[in-house]
């Protein structure tokens, strides 16, 4: 498949790996940064490129992935996300120029499962979780991810290309990690992104680990 996944990593010991073997017949580039345990040893055992960042910063990580991708194609995936067998091949052949896919919880809980089909009938107006794609001139276009955001810059990003016109959202699914739900609960992250939503702010985005 011609697209370049990107995948920026944070001290993701714990997931990057499943993630890594769900991913194939594809270029993928690790992006290190600001990392202190083990997530370079296991990108380096996967990923066809491995970068590595000192500081810590999700869009530096996404723009510098983007800058080593081979393909025209960009896939930018967060590190705890599952792809599917189908979505990577679904963006491929796909004819928008940017956009997102449908997803799933990573658990069999009513809520989780309930919560995650909520969420995907609102990637249709520009939001994500987890995936973007974008062709590559459109990226440069739009300027690449606003280094000064800590969080919403993949949403941002993409409701900029909405504009632009090309979007869509492909038949495929990526599994989301709960973790952030089983530790600050449903009503502080539903409230958090309405926040974000509304007044967004440059406050760096909480790590959950």
């Amino acid at each position: 498949m011609k697209v370049s996944v990107i995948i920026p990593a944070y001290n993701e010991e714990k997931y990057l790996e499943r993630t890594l073997k769900a991913i194939k017949d594809t270029e993928v580039i690790v992006v290190c940064n600001g990392c202190t345990d083990r997530t370079e040893d296991i990108a380096q055992k996967y990923a066809t490129k491995v970068l590595v960042l000192t500081e810590k910063g999700v869009s530096r990580a996404r723009n510098a992935g983007a800058g080593a991708a081979t393909h025209s194609r960009l896939v930018f995936l967060d590190a705890d996300i599952l792809v599917d067998d189908t979505v990577l091949k679904y963006i491929s052949e796909s004819s928008y120029s940017l956009g997102t896919c449908y997803v799933k919880a990573d658990s069999p809980y009513f809520f989780d499962r309930l919560a995650m089909r909520i969420k995907s009938q609102c990637h249709r107006f520009g939001y994500c979780t987890g995936l973007i794609f974008i062709d590559k001139n459109l990226f440069e276009k739009l300027g690449r991810f606003n280094e000064k955001l800590s969080a919403g810059e993949d949403g941002k990003l993409l409701r900029a290309g909405k504009r632009q016109g090309g979007f869509g959202v492909v038949h495929g699914y990526v599994y989301n990690n709960m973790r952030r739900f089983r530790q600050k609960g449903y009503l502080r992250i539903c409230l958090y992104w309405i926040k974000q939503g509304l007044l967004p702010s440059k406050k760096e985005y909480e790590s959950v680990r």
